[in-house]
């Protein structure tokens, strides 16, 4: 049986379900994988604390059941009976206008109304801007041809600006801390794209998919699954499956430079040097036959640079943004607010310093003791980007501040954390596409090097296990 030297660089969703793949399949050859994280944990944005009867989540909470490959992933690992989905009675999401809590219209599907009695009573937009949501319904679609368009731009031609406004700045841009006016649609949403491709309108688009689901009694499914012990199971339950494997998981290990190696025949297939700070300061190396970069793109340039310029300049093309999450929790009796929802997304017009907050106790089961609550809040991004130069002393204040505007909670909180991301959130701005097909037309130069994760083909944690699962495919066949 032949051996193959993977070195796997990024120790988050993408980099681990790399390894466990390679590791998992052994047929007809034998991998023996690396994995590199230039931090401390493995995990990336996931992460997850425990905490006298708590369970905080920093980054993802949870995943959409749409796209399979996270529950799929999770039921192979034995996670399947710790699957969990949204609490029932608490899916409705409020929207603050004009001093007071709004609940989001029933029937709302990516910002696409499809009832019409709850749109129609919502205080949430104007006579006017109803109306322009409706000429939708009417206006001419745009030809596929002319290419790709920003979500602002998009959702002010079909809906309105109003309609981004309110719900498409806050919602759709919200999921990426991101700015409308850049991020790409078809690289973000391209469900939506399709719609107007498909039937020339949302509206139309979104009542004609409502009405291929099968009805079913009682409440609707949840969209998201999350686990019971927070995401964090996913990676603990990954790195357990690599290193029972025989898989050589290696943390504190940035990754240096991605180089030719000089020792192979001239005739042989290309193998690669990674160069790695190791933990006493100094640079380490393996030899490998395949490299996978699971990493952000800035620290995929900085290692591939050197090696072909144009693939650098097309990696640092990619914007990252940082954001933070300020987790709270309270005694119960301390919040007046019923706490009756998933949480508020707040527009960039109402001029708030938090982008978000989450009532992670409303939202899942479990996640606090029975007489506590517990609140997510969310600050940075592009609104604004200097907000993680502040303590966490002072994120901790800025939260309680916003909450006891929005749910009027005054009392001191029983728990405070703060988990920061700095530079962690890709932005697929408009072309992002385009972008990514050239890197991996590139990529073709450098026969074992491949590329994977939440800079290339979407960010959320189903799209990085399917692009995961591809990568290791790749490699498996190389």
């Amino acid at each position: 049986m032949s051996v193959r030297r993977v070195v796997v660089v990024g120790g988050g969703i993408t980099g681990l379900v790399v390894a466990y793949r390679l590791l998992a399949a052994q047929k007809g050859q034998r991998f023996e994988v690396t994995l590199l994280e230039s931090r401390a944990r493995l995990g990336g944005n996931i992460q997850t604390e425990r905490e006298g009867g708590f369970v905080i989540d920093g980054g993802p909470d949870s995943f959409v059941v749409a796209k399979p490959f996270a529950t799929d992933l999770c039921k192979e690992l034995g996670l399947g009976e710790r699957l969990i989905g949204t609490t029932p009675k608490n899916r409705r999401v409020y929207i603050p206008r004009r001093g007071a809590l709004h609940t989001m219209p029933e029937g709302l599907v990516l910002a696409v109304p499809t009832r019409f009695l709850p749109f129609a009573r919502t205080p949430l937009f104007s006579l006017t801007g109803k109306a322009r949501m409706a000429l939708d319904l009417v206006l001419p679609q745009r030809p596929k041809e002319k290419g790709d368009e920003s979500i602002g731009s998009f959702l002010r031609r079909r809906l309105g600006p109003e309609a981004l406004d309110v719900l498409g700045e806050p919602l759709l841009g919200g999921i990426y801390a991101g700015d409308v006016d850049l991020l790409s649609i078809r690289s973000t949403f391209p469900q939506l794209a399709d719609l107007e491709d498909r039937h020339g309108s949302l509206i139309r688009g979104a009542l004609a998919e409502r009405r291929k689901k099968p009805a079913t009694k009682g409440p609707p499914p949840s969209p998201f699954h999350s686990l019971l012990g927070g995401m964090g199971e996913l990676i603990e339950a990954l790195a357990r499956r690599i290193e029972k494997a025989g898989g050589d998981i290696r943390v504190g290990a940035p990754v240096v430079s991605v180089e030719r190696s000089s020792g192979a025949e001239s005739n042989a297939p290309a193998r690669w040097v990674v160069r790695y700070g190791a933990r006493d300061g100094q640079t380490e190396s393996i030899e490998a036959d395949d490299v996978v970069m699971a990493a952000p793109a800035h620290a995929a340039a900085s290692a591939l640079g050197p090696l072909d310029a144009e693939l650098g300049a097309l990696l640092r093309g990619i914007p990252y943004l940082s954001t933070g999450t300020v987790v709270l929790a309270y005694a119960r009796p301390d919040v007046p607010h019923p706490l009756d929802a998933v949480g508020v997304v707040i527009p960039k017009d109402e001029r708030r310093r938090i982008l978000a907050a989450t009532f992670i106790s409303s939202k899942w089961a479990g996640r606090a003791p029975q007489d506590a609550a517990l609140v997510r809040v969310f600050v940075g991004g592009h609104r604004d980007p200097g907000a993680l130069a502040t303590s966490d002393e002072s994120l901790v204040s800025l939260a309680r501040e916003e909450l006891g505007s929005l749910i009027g909670v005054r009392a001191a909180p029983m728990l405070a954390r703060v988990f920061r991301y700095e530079q962690a959130n890709a932005q697929p701005i408009v072309g992002h596409a385009a972008r990514v097909r050239r890197i991996r037309d590139i990529a073709r130069r450098l026969p074992g090097v491949h590329f994977a994760g939440a800079a290339f083909d979407g960010v959320g944690i189903p799209d990085c296990v399917r692009q995961a699962n591809e990568a290791a495919e790749a490699v498996a066949a190389r």
